[in-house]
Order: structure tokens, then C-alpha cells, then sequence
């Protein structure tokens, strides 16, 4: 034995020789001899009862929620039992409260299972433990996992968070201690129902308008944030006061007010992500798994999590840091670099607030590495080893690091756990690169720093996309890549699900509210908000909003209101990913009633907290027969009550109200209700109604509850398609998938317009894999065209009827006889096969669907029923039922493979024999098929039922095996596919579903020809909570165009036009304009160009801008754009920022000025029109000069369109396209374009129209456009005023079109190219040819360069003599 060193136990063997119990890890006795007996926390003679501890099972301990009702109930209970356990024979029997905890409200149950749950004396412990556990007043929790948050010291009024939440339990011991603190300060709670004459009222004091505080829940995973949300939901009443969010705890972002000052909060509880070795008695598993590297890997990550609660901490307050783990590396290390880089920290010893026997932390420790152990951070850099420096002990002395909590499992009996407790007692200055460490970490700032969280979505993506890359086969990538959208769709990858809205900013609800329930005037309507879902991808794109009216207004406490209008308001900096939050307060009901002011209902689980407010709708029932009616059917018809209170709920008008029950025991009851024409029924969930139904006086779970009521959609109510009895066989329903209503809405636009004609499709079932699942008929996307169905499929062969109009499908679920009437086909296909012996070739024959349908596509909503007319026959159906052991499961595992491997076609033939045995043959052999006895032959059916009954589509196979081989046959319903893959099968396998029947087929049993439809449930589907909202919208625009085709223009061909690519020279009042006209013509390329600002004078005639983007200052282009794309999100828009250089207009540098022609040069390349839409004449020169000039490109020429503004008149022109002569816009102008802007008086600088020219002149433009798109020439169409359909669908289509607002007239005209243009003559081209942008220099620095160049100067000269003779004359001089 080395000096100094410990005897360590015989059974333990450093270097891995000796025997050790089964439960043990050589490398974990290893770490802990060294860092918990070495160092002097476990005696060695201890380290055989610490082993052993762990290896025992936990004790059972809970806590009581003390604000609960129930609360005293179940502390009386527990002291009953305490002293029945203290007179119990059996030792092990004992039931103690948890001394550290206050008023018995922590217990601790020590009794075996086999007694708790058998011995009569404490089966009802048992039972109540059960009970109250699932209403939230007890709470089952590990003795240890308590202390955190009693240490932590909640007070009244605190805000509280939670940053690393899942499971839930400590938040929800969070949540009692505010809401107990609260109630011990202020007194706050609900008091009875008092009931005085006539009036009746709820006196309560919880308004949670006041400083209640606030817990903030937060768990990085969707998924657990998920559980966390479900964890809580047991303590509805204390919703008010949380928030649960989904973020990485390490990038926790800033919550600041809109005048900047920062939310921080009085406590924060920090139970990290740990390697949970402190767990290993109730996680056995863990053994196996422990290893040293996992704490060297988290420590980073829990130093991060810690340092970013010190941020997140106000001065004064308390911050817990704890982990279920033993290592030193995640407990004390941590510690260590807390108070390093955290000088504003305090360390509290809070041992003495705890009666548990607790151990100090560490001040020294050493660090396991692949086996060996170091003692410091120079040891093992002198062994080559690279770790981290601050998972070693800390250089420096005095941190106080025994002030930390240590428990260990051996001394309470408990689980193993680490705590450490601050005060923060100066601001927070993080510590960097001044720092001489340079492993030292700072926390993360929000506010300074880079998106950490994105970062870490990033990295989460580029693994998706590799592991996408990396699969082998096609089925491996489909997954991967499957994988990979739905983290990119998913909250997962999200960065906001939510956004809130608060009732105060809905004035037209609040009135409504107030109105209705007769509110009082001190309700707090700036506690309730609504809540709009959002769905982002994970770059932040927005995917769908739910928006509309709030289907729900949730009720939060002042606090928890503030976390979120600053957590989720405009001006946070970045949004925080709220999951859910606040208690359901009101509720919007389904019942569409329309005398009602609102639709809203109070939600049961608010009742109580709102009824105070409530003047109108408060109803007594004081006879006890009105309660038990009411809480035993959950409705009752008005007249059927007793109750004096029955006349005044009789005078409530539809919609919303309370009831107050009265209770045997005397007491009140307060129940949310809807009050109907003549009934009232109760709005109360699942797991409210039997703790409401005992403190009635009721059972719990009512023996006789309702029969299982037909589903038939809202809008089809009180048509019943099928009356007979169908316990025999059990129906198919059909189960469409979302892509074949998709294709169904596809062809029903394109394809089959108004055509109702029946359509085939192909459909398939599958054996059923599950219990109390329905029998389902599934359609997909290929259904219209595919006739192939999945391996181990049953194909299944019909027709669609897809209706035109809702009272078209109305009438026909109406009518009996048309039901009957449209199966006559199907019928007549199936009796044939089985007559001529088809259907034994072919077995598919015997399985014809037909669904019917209508699609309401601008909603899309869809409603369809399905059938499999079957054959009716003379008699009933007779069987007896066989034990599926007859056959056993290597028979069935047979069944299994041969109709995976085989196509069988969902029937075949099981036949015995004497030499081989069973095996499978197709339908085909049943004619020639010789066996000894009737049992060696079996007809397989694939069986999509889940029922003890077999599926519909049975009988017309019964039919055909009647008609052919009659006698008493079995019937094997197969429903075990898993079998197909099974190597062999144990008693301790998953239970035989299939089922064996025995069939009495003869003679009699041929069909005479009628059927059984077995119509399925009128079903309904809303696709839009599938699809994506910028398909959705884009469908709805393209809707009303492809609508066009279905009567009035067959001919037209929209995409013609929704595949332009248009360039919009000018943001202004016609750039708007036209811009949203091309959007109504579905039209989704488009770039916006322009320099200007939006001034306060644009909103209202640029439609396209509001005040807001007038008092940012925001660019036209920019704003332009965000306009589009907020109207049409699937728009392809893009914007410029640029001056478009002017002749007579020498104001931007030479090199300025080349950027901007080449830029627009480029611009006008890739796009199909320019529309040339600025207000002064010389703007629209040089795009007018390059649309010529690229008029030799062919087919890949643009078109130019200028519109231009008068007083009461504009002008729509096309210049001339290829070898189609047109004027352009300056072919009527005898001088070269000057600047128009200089020496003019402010009239004369701005645009002044009449307001409505500017919507008559985009609108015409892009008519022309369209005309031009649907001729049979295109763009280089002839001047026409009219068209024939076959030339053009959409009229004529002249060069110009000048419209007079004064005569209401416009006037198309032809015009001609003029030859000394100073635009497009080819004077003017051939010099831009040659000399290109010389030439432009020339013409921006003196425009009077053109009238040269194009000889329109010589013209003027040659006509100098005759001015007398020429009147000058330019109706559109102002354009």
C-alpha cells in the first residue's frame, strides 16, 4: 500500500482483475474512490454501504401542492397513515414526513408494492395516491430533486426562471411556492359560492392584475417542452402565472421593454444537463453507460447555461445551480469558473436551512482521462493529455467552495445530488479578452453577441443534409431527406411558434364581451390575449400563420404578461419561442348561432376566476335532480328541468353561460355551459368531469355512458345513409391522403372543370397491424393514374363522383334511390366475375369503391363518403368462431411471407397435405384443389379490421367461394404482417390478432343481384392546417384566374402571364398600380426600380405604401417590395435602389453613372417587359432606347409598355417589338428631352391627376399585357382595336391607348414609327451601336445631341420658313 494511501475494499481491483457485483462499473469506482474517499467525503468503511445504497431501489416521496383544494384533505390522510404504519407489524412498513419540509407537506411512503397495493389496510393509501396525483395535488418527486427549490427560496411578487425545465417537476414545485407565497402575503384565494336571494355571485380576490410574479419554463427540445406543458397541466389554476418557452439554455435571449430597460429576474433555477450518476438507483442502466467523458463533455455547456443565468439575474437575487451527479467536474469545477468569471456572484451557505445530513464541496479533486487519473491541469499537459484548464481544481484559494451542497445516497437513504446557491450582489461585467486566461468563458449576450442559437440550428441542418448525402439506397435517403424537412418545418428548428395579441388593442371584442356577459368596468382586459400560431422554417422564412379571430383568450398575470409583450413584441431584438402559456380563459364554440354579440364561452378551468366579473348569463340550479341530470348526459333540454333558476335561463339568448349546481352536500358548483334554442349543455373536459361528478355526490365513472354517436359532418346533419345494422362485417372508411386531395383539386381545375362524369381511381387496404383501429380504404396521389399499390397491399378498383355544387351532394346523400341508382354498374361488374369464374383469375374484380365528393375549393374543405357494395344475399351471414391456435403461428408466419412474396391479390387458398404440409395457392386452384377433409381448406383473407367482426369487402368473397365450392369452409381473417419478417415466434411475443371462422356456404347464398352499400361515415377534411400558407394563397390567386376557363374563356392560357418576367421602372403612384394588377393576373416575377423615399403625401394613391413606411423614410423599391410579398408570399420580387441616368441630366460621376446603365442594361436582359412608369419624360429616354436596341435578340426580346399621367387623360404604349412597327413613346416629339424639373413651380414638379387616372391607366396597361400574352402572334401582334377568340382571346390589342376622364372615353389607336425619332430611328440605334456608352456620356451631359443625331435639327431648319404653315400641338406636353 502506497504511503498516504487509503486500504480501498477487497472487491475492488484498480487494474480490473477481482470479482465485482453485477452492478458495478470498475471505472466509476475508480473516479470516485479517488475523488470521494480520498478525499476524505466517504469514509472508507462507508464505501461498501455507498456501493450497496446505490443499488437499492428509491423510496417513495411526494409533496403536497399547498394552494390546492384538496391540500389539507391529503395531509390529514397522510397522518392517518403514518400512525397505521407506526402500529403496523412488518418493519419495512413506515410512513414519515420529510423533516426539512414545513407544515407535513412532504412526505416520505416506505412499503413494499406487493402490500400498498394488496393488504387491505393501505389499498386505499394506494388509491388515493392514484387519485390525487393525477388532479395535481400530490406530486411525485425524488427527495432530493425537492431541495433545489427550497433552497432557492421563492417570495411573493418573484419572477422566477426555469431554464433547463423538463420533466417538469421542479417547475411545478416552482409554481406552488409563488402562488403559497403569494397566498401567505396577500391572502389571495378563492372563497365559496354565496347565493342571496335572487343574485348569486363568486367572491373571489384573484385578479392576477397585481405583482403575482411570474415562472418561466424553459426546455430546449420540442418534444420534452412538450411533456413539460403536459407535466403542468395538473395545475391549471396556477396557468396564470407561467410561460414555457423553447430555447437553448446557453443563448436564452434579453427581454427588454419598449423604452430598453431590461426584465431580469428575483430567482433563477439552473438544474443542468448532467451525466445523472446520482440517478443510478433508479436508472440501473446507467451502470453500463458511465463514463468519465461524458462530464468533461457537458462542463463547457453547464458553465455556459450558468453564466448566461448570471446575465439574466437582478441584483439582490438568487440563482441555484445543481445537477444529479456526482463528478466534481460538473459540480465543483463548474462552481470554480462561475465565481471566476462572475466576480458580482456570492457564494451562500445554506446548509442550516436543511435537517438533511448533507457533506461540503470539494476544494480539491482529480480528473479521469481514458483511464488515468490527474490531479492538476500541468500534470496532464506533461502527460500529452489535452483537457480543458477549469475542470481542474482552481490555482487560487478562497473561493469558498465547501459552501456548496453535496448528497450522498448512503446518508438520507435518497438519490445523490449537488447544489450550489448564489446571490447576486453587483452588476454583471463579463470578463474578456483583458483577461490573461484565455480559456476563460464569458456568458453569452444577447444583446452583443451573434445568434448562438441559430449557430447551433445551422450545424443541426448541415447534419440532416449530410446524413441525406451519406444514405446508400433510395428508402434510407427518402428518410433522411424526410427527417431533414420536418426539422426544417418543425418547431425544432423554429424560431418563433407564436405570437400574442392582447384583448385591450381589440376594442370591437372587448365591447362584444362586455355586452354579452355584462363585464365589470374593473375587468382586466390587458391580462387576456389571443394567441396566432406560426410556422417557420428553420431560416426564419414564415411557412403559414393561423391568423383571424383567436379561437382562445388566455388569462396571465401582470408579470407573466410583461415576459411576453417583451419577449414576442416588435421591438425584440429576437423573438422568444413561447410554447404555451397562460390559463384558457375563453373559448370560441363550434355552434354557429347568429343572434349571438360573441362566440366566445367561458372555458371551465377560468370559471371560477371570471365569474366575479360577470353581471349576465350567472344562472342558479338549486335542485340537486338538475345537477345529476346534468353532470350524468352533460345536456339537458331546458323543459326537462326542475330547478326555479330553469325560467331564467329560458329568457338567455344563445350562446355562453355559468350554471351554479348545487351539490348534495350543500355547496356550490360553477360550471361552464352553452345554452342552446332549447337545451343547455355543460363545456367541461374528460378530466374535470369525475372529480365534478364526486363532489356531487356522483361515481366517478358513470356505468352507463352514451352510445357511440355516428360522426356526420356539421354541414350534412340529420342524413343517414345507412340504416341497417352492420355489426356482421365491419365498413371501410375511407382515409384520402393530403396529396390526393391535392391532385384532386389539380384536375378538378385544369382538367375536369365541369365535368361531374365519374373518374377511375385506385385504391388499397392493408391488414390490420393494431387494435381498435378502423378498418381504412387509403387513396393517394397516384390514385388517379398508378394501378400499383404497396407490397403486401390489396388493391382496390372504383370510381370517384366528384359533385359541382354542395346541393348537388346534399341532395344526392338525401336521396335513397340515387345512392342505390350509382352502384347498379359496380354491382352488375362484381356478379359477373363471380358467374363467369373471373373473379377467381382476377380477385381484384370482387372490390369496386365508389366515392363520392365535393371540394369547396377557395376554402379548401372536402366531404366525401366511400362504399364497397357488397352482394346482398337471401340470408344472413352464419359462423361460428374456431381458435386461431388450430393453427398456431409457424402457419401464420407462412400466411405472412407468402403474400408479402406473392401476388395473391388479398385472397388465397391454405391447403393441408399429407407430405408437404400447409401451403399457400392462388384462387385460381380452388376448382382443381383436392383435399382429405373440409379443415385442410382455408380461404386467407387479408382482413383490414381490427374488430372481433371481419371487414366489408369479405362478403363478396363468401359470394364467390359459395358459388364455386359450397359447404361449411373456413375463413382465415389474417392480420399479423408482422409475421412476414419474423425468424420464429416465442410465448413471450407480441399476441396472435388474426382470427379463424367457420362459414355455412351453400346454394342459397348466390346474390340475387341487390347489394349492401355499406356507406362509410360522411367524413369531412380542412386542408389548410396541412398546407403551406403560401400555397394556399397562391392557389387562391390562381383560383379565379383558372375559373375563367370553365365557361367564359376556354381558350385562355394563364400561365402565359404568371410566368412574365416584368421590370417596373418606377415605385410610384402607376408602379402600385400596375404592380397590383399583375398580381390579380397572377403574375409572380416582378423587380421594382427606383431611388426614392416614400414621402407622407404617397399612402394614399400608392397603394402598395402606409404611414409607416413614410415616417421610417423607407425606400420606394424596398417597401414596394415587402408590400408584394406580404400579399402574394409566393411572389418572385426583387428591388433596386437606383437613379436612372437622364439626358440633359450631368449629375453622377462618370463611373456612377456606367454602374447604372450597365446595371439597368443587365436588368432589362432578364426580364420579358419593361414598363417604363417614372413621372418625367427624360427618365423613360434611355430604357426606351435599350428596349430598341434589343429588339435583334429574337424571341428573347423585350417588350416596352410606358404609361404616362395627364390631368384628366394618360397614354398606354408598346413600342415596336422585332419586325412588328410601333411608335415609341418620344416618335411624336419634335425636341430632345431636356430636364423637366428645372425652373418649374412645385404644380409643375409634382404629378398632378385627377386620383383615379392613375388606377384607369395601370389597369389598362396590364389588360394590354394580357391581351398581348393570349394572342395567337404575342407580343409582335398587329394594332387591333378588336380580335377574334382565335386571334385573341381577351379583345384587341392596339400600339396606344389614350383614355379621357372628362368624356369617359378611351381612344386605341395605330400609330407609326417616326424616322427621325430621337429614341428609335435608326440614326439613333446605329450611333448607339457604335459607340455605346460614349454615346450615352454625350447625350446625359447635352441632350440636344439628338436632335443631330436622329436629324430632326435638320428637319427643323428645312422648316423654318414655314412656321406659319405648322401648329405645334402636344396634347401630352405634362407627360
Amino acid at each position: 500500500m502506497e504511503p498516504g494511501e487509503k486500504e480501498r475494499p477487497s472487491g475492488f481491483d484498480p487494474k480490473g482483475g477481482g470479482s465485482r457485483p453485477s452492478q458495478r462499473n470498475r471505472a466509476f469506482e475508480q473516479f470516485y474512490w479517488a475523488n470521494l474517499v480520498e478525499t476524505g467525503l466517504v469514509k472508507d468503511c462507508e464505501w461498501e454501504v455507498f456501493l450497496e445504497c446505490l443499488s437499492q431501489p428509491l423510496p417513495l416521496t411526494l409533496w403536497i401542492t399547498p394552494t390546492d383544494r384538496w391540500a389539507e384533505h391529503v395531509r390529514g390522510f397522510m397522518r392517518q397513515y403514518k400512525a397505521e404504519a407506526q402500529a403496523a407489524v412488518d418493519q419495512r412498513i413506515s410512513v414519515q414526513p420529510l423533516p426539512w419540509m414545513p407544515a407535513d407537506m412532504g412526505w416520505r411512503v416506505d412499503i413494499p408494492k406487493a402490500v400498498l397495493r394488496k393488504d387491505a389496510k393501505f389499498k386505499l393509501l394506494h388509491e388515493m395516491l392514484i387519485e390525487y396525483t393525477s388532479k395535481g395535488t400530490i406530486n411525485r418527486m425524488e427527495e432530493v430533486s425537492m431541495l433545489p427549490v427550497a433552497v432557492l427560496d421563492i417570495q411573493a411578487g418573484h419572477r422566477c426562471l426555469d431554464l433547463c425545465a423538463a420533466p417538469g417537476s421542479k417547475t411545478a414545485q416552482m409554481l406552488a411556492s409563488l402562488a403559497h407565497a403569494n397566498y401567505k402575503k396577500w391572502g389571495r384565494g378563492l372563497e365559496k359560492i354565496e347565493v342571496k336571494g335572487s343574485e348569486q355571485f363568486l367572491r373571489g380576490r384573484i385578479d392576477y392584475s397585481g405583482d403575482e410574479g411570474c415562472v418561466v419554463a424553459n426546455e430546449i427540445s420540442a418534444e420534452r417542452a412538450g411533456m413539460l406543458v403536459h407535466q403542468i397541466a395538473r395545475h391549471q389554476s396556477l396557468y396564470p402565472l407561467v410561460v414555457f418557452t423553447s430555447h437553448d439554455a446557453r443563448y436564452f435571449p434579453s427581454l427588454r421593454r419598449e423604452d430598453g430597460r431590461e426584465v431580469l429576474f428575483d430567482r433563477i433555477l439552473c438544474d443542468v444537463m448532467c451525466s445523472s450518476d446520482g440517478t443510478l438507483r433508479k436508472s440501473p442502466h446507467l451502470w453500463r453507460e458511465w463514463s468519465s467523458r461524458l462530464s468533461l463533455e457537458l462542463h463547457a455547456e453547464q458553465l455556459a447555461v450558468a453564466l448566461r443565468s448570471v446575465r439574466l439575474l437582478r441584483g439582490g437575487g438568487r440563482m441555484v445551480y445543481s445537477t444529479c451527479s456526482l463528478s466534481p467536474v460538473e459540480n465543483e469545477a463548474v462552481v470554480a469558473e462561475i465565481l471566476r468569471a462572475a466576480p458580482c456572484l456570492a457564494l451562500l451557505d445554506v446548509r442550516e436551512e436543511l435537517t438533511l445530513r448533507t457533506s461540503p464541496g470539494l476544494e480539491t479533486w482529480k480528473v479521469a482521462h481514458q483511464g488515468q487519473l490527474y490531479e492538476s491541469h500541468a500534470a496532464a499537459v506533461a502527460a500529452g493529455v489535452k483537457l480543458q484548464r477549469g475542470v481542474f481544481p482552481p490555482a487560487e484559494s478562497g473561493l469558498g467552495l465547501k459552501k456548496c451542497l453535496r448528497i450522498l445516497p448512503h446518508h438520507n437513504d435518497t438519490g445523490g445530488f449537488f447544489i450550489a446557491v448564489f446571490e447576486k450582489v453587483a452588476a454583471y461585467v463579463a470578463k474578456g479578452a483583458e483577461v490573461a486566461d484565455a480559456e476563460t468563458i464569458r456568458g453569452y449576450d444577447s444583446d452583443r453577441d451573434e445568434d448562438g442559437e441559430e449557430e447551433e440550428r445551422q450545424k443541426q441542418l448541415q447534419k440532416l443534409e449530410q446524413a441525406a448525402e451519406r444514405s446508400c439506397s433510395a428508402q434510407e435517403r427518402a428518410k433522411a431527406e424526410a427527417r431533414r424537412e420536418r426539422a426544417r418545418t418543425s418547431g425544432s428548428l423554429a424560431r418563433e411558434l407564436a405570437r400574442y395579441k392582447c384583448l385591450a388593442s381589440m376594442p370591437e371584442q372587448v365591447c362584444a364581451l362586455r355586452a354579452f356577459y355584462g363585464l365589470h368596468e374593473s375587468f382586466p382586459v390587458q391580462l387576456f390575449f389571443s394567441r396566432h400560431h406560426l410556422q417557420l422554417m428553420a431560416d426564419g422564412e414564415l411557412v403559414q400563420t393561423h391568423q383571424g379571430e383567436a379561437n382562445q383568450l388566455l388569462l396571465l398575470a401582470a408579470a407573466a404578461a410583461e415576459v411576453l409583450c417583451c419577449g414576442t413584441g416588435e421591438h425584440a431584438k429576437r423573438k422568444l419561442k413561447v410554447i404555451a402559456g397562460g390559463l384558457r380563459a375563453f373559448e370560441k364554440d363550434r355552434f354557429e348561432v347568429a343572434e349571438r354579440s360573441t362566440s366566445l364561452r367561458l372555458a371551465q378551468e377560468a370559471v371560477e376566476l371570471l365569474a366575479p366579473y360577470l353581471g349576465l348569463r350567472v344562472v342558479t340550479l338549486e335542485d340537486v335532480a338538475d345537477t345529476h341530470r346534468l353532470l350524468s348526459q352533460r345536456d339537458a333540454a331546458t323543459a326537462a328541468l326542475v330547478s326555479a333558476g330553469k325560467s331564467q335561463l329560458e329568457e338567455l339568448g344563445a350562446g355562453g353561460c355559468v350554471l351554479l349546481l348545487r351539490t348534495t352536500s350543500g355547496s356550490w358548483l360553477a360550471v361552464s355551459a352553452l345554452r342552446t334554442r332549447k337545451a343547455v349543455s355543460l363545456f367541461v373536459n374528460d378530466l374535470m368531469m369525475p372529480s365534478m361528478r364526486q363532489a356531487c355526490g356522483l361515481p366517478a365513472a358513470l356505468q352507463a355512458e352514451e352510445a357511440e354517436k355516428r360522426f356526420v359532418s356539421a354541414r350534412f346533419q340529420g342524413f343517414e345513409v345507412d340504416k341497417r345494422p352492420m355489426k356482421d362485417f365491419e365498413p371501410l372508411q375511407a382515409a384520402p391522403d393530403v396529396g390526393f386531395w391535392q391532385e384532386l383539386s389539380q384536375r378538378k381545375l385544369d382538367l375536369w372543370r365541369l365535368d361531374s362524369s365519374n373518374v377511375p381511381v385506385t385504391a388499397f387496404y392493408e391488414a390490420s397491424q393494431a387494435s381498435r383501429v378502423p378498418a381504412k380504404c387509403f387513396l393517394q396521389k397516384d390514385a388517379f393514374q398508378d394501378t400499383r399499390v404497396p407490397v403486401g397491399a390489396v388493391k382496390v378498383v372504383g370510381e370517384l363522383k366528384n359533385f359541382n355544387t354542395e346541393e348537388e351532394f346534399r341532395a344526392f346523400l338525401g336521396n335513397a334511390d340515387a345512392r342505390q341508382s350509382c352502384l347498379a354498374e359496380a354491382v352488375a361488374q362484381i356478379s359477373s366475375a363471380i358467374a363467369s369464374g373471373k373473379a377467381l383469375q382476377e380477385p381484384w374484380q370482387l372490390r369496386r369503391l365508389l366515392l363520392c365528393s365535393f371540394a369547396d375549393l377557395k376554402k379548401y374543405h372536402y366531404s366525401y363518403l366511400l362504399t364497397l357494395p357488397a352482394l346482398k344475399t337471401p340470408k344472413p351471414w352464419q359462423r361460428v368462431r374456431e381458435p386461431i391456435e388450430d393453427l398456431g403461428p409457424e402457419v401464420l408466419a407462412l400466411v405472412a411471407k407468402g403474400l408479402r412474396e406473392k401476388d395473391f391479390d388479398g385472397l388465397c387458398l391454405l391447403t393441408r397435405a399429407a407430405d408437404v404440409g400447409w401451403s399457400l395457392r392462388p384462387m385460381a386452384d380452388l376448382l382443381n384443389v383436392k383435399v382429405e377433409s373440409e379443415d385442410d381448406l382455408i380461404l386467407v383473407f387479408v382482413d383490414p379490421s381490427s374488430e372481433e367482426a371481419p371487414a366489408w369487402s369479405l362478403q363478396n368473397a363468401l359470394v364467390l367461394l359459395a358459388k364455386h365450392r359450397p359447404g361449411r369452409r373456413r375463413v382465415l381473417a389474417f392480420r399479423d404482417p408482422q409475421l412476414a419478417g419474423a425468424s420464429g415466434y416465442t410465448s413471450s411475443g407480441p399476441q396472435l390478432r388474426s382470427l379463424l371462422f367457420r362459414y355455412a356456404l351453400d346454394a342459397e347464398m348466390e346474390s340475387s343481384g341487390d347489394c349492401r352499400a355499406g356507406w362509410s361515415k360522411i367524413a369531412t377534411v380542412d386542408l389548410t392546417r396541412f398546407l403551406d400558407s403560401k400555397m394556399v394563397a397562391a392557389n387562391a390567386v390562381d383560383l379565379n384566374i383558372k375559373l375563367m376557363k370553365w365557361r367564359v374563356l376556354p381558350g385562355l392560357e394563364p400561365d402565359r402571364l404568371k410566368e412574365l418576367r416584368v421590370l417596373l421602372l418606377g415605385a410610384g403612384t402607376l408602379g402600385c398600380g400596375v404592380a397590383r394588377a399583375l398580381m390579380g393576373w397572377g403574375c409572380r416575377h416582378m423587380t421594382f426600380v427606383d431611388a426614392g423615399k416614400v414621402s407622407f403625401s404617397n399612402p394614399v394613391r400608392q397603394s402598395l405604401f402606409t404611414h409607416k413606411d413614410a415616417a421610417d423614410g423607407r425606400k420606394k423599391a424596398t417597401a414596394a417590395k415587402e408590400a408584394v410579398l406580404a400579399i402574394l408570399p409566393d411572389a418572385k420580387v426583387e428591388d433596386v435602389v437606383m437613379d436612372i441616368p437622364m439626358p440633359g441630366h450631368p449629375h453622377q460621376s462618370a463611373e456612377l453613372l456606367r454602374a447604372n446603365v450597365v446595371k439597368l442594361q443587365e436588368l432589362i436582359e432578364r426580364h420579358d417587359v419593361i414598363c417604363m412608369l417614372t413621372d418625367s419624360r427624360e427618365s423613360r429616354w434611355l430604357p426606351s432606347l435599350l428596349v430598341a436596341a434589343a429588339q435583334d435578340r429574337g424571341k428573347d426580346a423585350p417588350l416596352g409598355l410606358t404609361v404616362a399621367l395627364g390631368f384628366d387623360s394618360f397614354l398606354v404604349s408598346r413600342q415596336s417589338y422585332q419586325n412588328s412597327p410601333a411608335a415609341c413613346y418620344f416618335c411624336n416629339d419634335v425636341t430632345a428631352p431636356s430636364d423637366s424639373l428645372a425652373f418649374r413651380t412645385l404644380d409643375q414638379q409634382c404629378t398632378v391627376t385627377r386620383p383615379g387616372i392613375s388606377g384607369l391607366a395601370s389597369n389598362c396597361a396590364v389588360e394590354l399585357l394580357a391581351a398581348l400574352t393570349q394572342h395567337q402572334d404575342g407580343f409582335a401582334a398587329a394594332s387591333s382595336n378588336t380580335a377574334s377568340i382565335s386571334e385573341s382571346p381577351l379583345g384587341g390589342v392596339p400600339h396606344q391607348v389614350r383614355g379621357y376622364a372628362a368624356e369617359y372615353a378611351l381612344a386605341p389607336t395605330e400609330t407609326e414609327p417616326f424616322g427621325r425619332c430621337i429614341c428609335c430611328s435608326p440614326q439613333v440605334l446605329q450611333r448607339y451601336a457604335a459607340e455605346g456608352m460614349g454615346f450615352l456620356e454625350q447625350v446625359i451631359a447635352d441632350s440636344s445631341i439628338l436632335e443631330d443625331v436622329s436629324g430632326l435639327a435638320e428637319m427643323k431648319a428645312a422648316m423654318s420658313g414655314m412656321e406659319g404653315d405648322v401648329e405645334a400641338f402636344d396634347e401630352f406636353e405634362d407627360l
